[in-house]
């Protein structure tokens, strides 16, 4: 039985992570612009993609395409397992991989159809303490971030605090998108981020300035007249 759905209800990266290490094709039905496209997998790498008479085998020409579908957020998904032609002497991209790269260019275009730079998108928890089982490197960067990310600390900003490459927490960030354990704050949100952050940092000085002045009130009770 071909495993069946909605893209609008399960977001193509999801999807492939579901195929994740199967053999079979993938069909995409009623895609704005492409119509049907066929997307051939063997033990979870993927062999090439086909609209209409055109083949497509490099990583970049699929990513574009599928960038695509991911953002028009319609369509359908078929999976039916069976075996698929190999390809012989090409570089071959994983489903997870695919999946990364997928939603690393969605961001991307967003960021710039938003003109919010990838260095100042935010992320924000979901999931305070996952239940689920993580690669040890990312429970790790996992532990490590997850007070920044409570912070909702712009992704640039969050790769200097951990002293580590952008491309790199953009990856671990990535990952626990997929995984559900974060969300990206909308442009739109970021600016009410921003205020709220604004708000609490005036309330907290006021706070300061008010301990202070009660504590300099106390002194100067016990001095003695002049």
């Amino acid at each position: 039985m071909p495993i069946v759905g909605n893209l609008s209800e399960f977001p193509l990266p999801e999807v492939l992570l579901l195929i994740g290490q199967r053999t079979g094709r993938l069909r995409l039905l009623d895609i704005p612009e492409f119509g049907i496209l066929d997307v051939d997998i063997s033990n979870g790498s993927v062999q090439t993609m086909k609209m209409g008479s055109c083949v497509l085998t490099e990583t970049r020409e699929m990513v574009d395409k599928l960038g695509v579908i991911v953002q028009a957020r319609s369509g359908m998904f078929e999976f039916q397992m069976g075996p698929v032609a190999l390809m012989v002497n090409q570089r071959l991209v994983s489903i997870h991989d695919l999946a990364m790269l997928l939603v690393c260019h969605v961001d991307e275009q967003a960021a710039q159809n938003k003109a919010v730079p990838v260095a100042e998108q935010k992320h924000r928890l979901v999931v305070f303490e996952p239940e689920i089982w993580m690669e040890p490197e990312l429970y790790q960067f996992f532990h490590a971030a997850r007070s920044h990310l409570s912070a909702a600390l712009p992704m640039g900003k969050l790769a200097r605090e951990m002293g580590m490459a952008s491309g790199i927490v953009h990856e671990n960030l990535t990952k626990l998108r997929l995984l559900g354990i974060i969300e990206m704050v909308e442009a739109g949100e970021q600016t009410q981020t921003d205020a709220k952050i604004e708000i609490m940092d005036k309330a907290s000085a006021y706070i300061r300035v008010a301990q202070m002045t009660d504590q300099f009130r106390k002194l100067s009770s016990k001095l003695p007249a002049v």
